[in-house]
């Protein structure tokens, strides 16, 4: 990181960082828009927890475009040794200050990373209620938590004692990590993408042995499939932070691995407003002349029937009634598949 950006990269940033929050927020009106168009008036009532949880990692995002705007504007007290000896006073004040925005910033990626994985298992968990693939989705969901736990103890309270040295100006010596977040870097990053690798290992497996169409299943893999592009984001991230230390151009993608990270995690809701504008066909398709789900009415997996108050109730009633039709886990996995499909 270098004192202080120049105007056109800060201009480039705030251009490249509010419009990818601006995708992010259509991603996040669709979401809600397809949950209104599912369950009718008023729809707030059958809003789940992973709905609730959505707000917060856009809340989250919204910090990070903030913070990362500060961080360019002050610059930090990331600079090489004794550049800070001629500093004026207002210019330590600005660099303690961008340093305190680049503290905040770290915290609100995390933010988004994780709740976005809290709100995706919560879709996984209401999949695969009732089947094996539950205790796949539980020993995830605890990794995740850990993993989150790891990160901010460490973050706060081991790579960098005190923490206020965290924006010190100039830093003591023999205290790098709280300039350089080398460790904290990496060790966001392995914990990061392995959760984010388990993840993928959760519906792709169910849809692949579904009896739905091959169509479906493409696309519905590939639906399930875009945190790959959120991981390799995440790698290209830490390239830029090693390769080029003092540059503040990871500024810029630390915006694009959190808004894509918001934006993938609300595709799969979008698919009735998606339906409603473009005219799309149902889920409820066929496979080699035999209807694999009965339309029965507007039920999804995350959105309900009308008047509902309690959204996983719903959910497993809708399940048990449709598991009960056919027996065997293969068909079971089908129906539940099925159900995310008219979901996305």
């Amino acid at each position: 990181m270098i004192t202080s950006a120049t105007p056109s990269f800060i201009n480039s940033l705030a251009i490249c960082s509010w419009t990818l929050w601006a995708v992010a927020l259509v991603s996040v009106i669709s979401r809600f828009i397809s949950r209104r168009l599912q369950t009718g008036p008023p729809f707030f009532r059958d809003l789940l927890a992973d709905d609730y949880l959505m707000l917060l990692a856009f809340a989250c995002l919204t910090g990070v475009v903030i913070s990362s705007s500060e961080v360019a504007k002050n610059g930090s007290n990331y600079v090489p040794e004794g550049e800070t000896d001629d500093w004026t006073p207002a210019e330590v004040s600005q660099a303690e200050w961008g340093s305190k925005m680049l503290v905040a910033l770290e915290e609100f990626m995390v933010g988004v990373l994780w709740v976005v994985k809290a709100c995706l298992l919560l879709l996984y968990a209401r999949m695969t209620s009732g089947l094996r693939e539950s205790l796949a989705v539980k020993i995830t969901a605890g990794y995740c938590f850990l993993t989150f736990i790891i990160v901010q103890v460490l973050y706060l309270g081991v790579w960098c004692r005190p923490i206020t040295n965290y924006w010190a100006v100039p830093i003591p010596s023999g205290n790098e990590q709280c300039k350089t977040y080398h460790n904290h870097l990496i060790t966001v990053t392995v914990l990061h993408v392995s959760s984010d690798l388990l993840m993928l290992c959760i519906p792709i497996p169910m849809i692949a042995r579904s009896r739905l169409p091959l169509k479906r299943k493409i696309v519905l893999c590939g639906v399930f499939g875009l945190g790959v592009l959120v991981v390799l984001l995440a790698i290209l991230n830490r390239y830029y932070n090693f390769v080029m230390p003092h540059d503040l151009v990871f500024l810029a993608w630390y915006n694009g691995e959190a808004s894509t990270a918001v934006m993938t995690a609300n595709v799969p809701f979008c698919w009735a407003l998606l339906r409603r504008v473009f005219a799309l066909d149902s889920w409820a398709g066929s496979s080699g002349g035999k209807q694999v789900i009965a339309n029965t009415g507007p039920p999804t997996i995350g959105s309900g029937q009308r008047g509902s108050r309690f959204g996983r109730r719903r959910d497993q009633t809708l399940l048990e009634s449709l598991r009960s039709r056919e027996s065997g886990s293969r068909e079971r996995i089908t129906k539940d598949i099925e159900l995310v499909g008219r979901a996305v």
